[in-house]
């Protein structure tokens, strides 16, 4: 399991630097968010998706693992008719 999941404010740190350039420079628009704020949603996403996914997809299975366990864990009346 991860040792922390909550990210702290060095992480939202590196990530609003990260995030700094990303979205003028990859997509040709200057965000109207502050990057602070962009960043420490990134992350509190990221943390949400490891501690769900943890569970059911070790961080040492393969790549191509990830497509098989989102199959078994599908909701099996999605997409069914009545």
């Amino acid at each position: 399991m991860f040792e922390r999941l909550l990210s702290d404010a060095g992480d939202i740190d590196a990530m609003t630097a990260a995030l700094a350039g990303t979205a003028e420079r990859l997509h040709g628009i200057v965000s109207r968010t502050d990057s602070a704020r962009i960043a420490a949603e990134v992350l509190r996403l990221n943390d949400a998706v490891r501690a769900a996914v943890e569970p059911h997809l070790p961080c040492s299975d393969p790549p191509g693992a990830y497509l098989q366990a989102l199959l078994d864990l599908a909701d099996s009346t999605h997409g069914a008719t009545t």
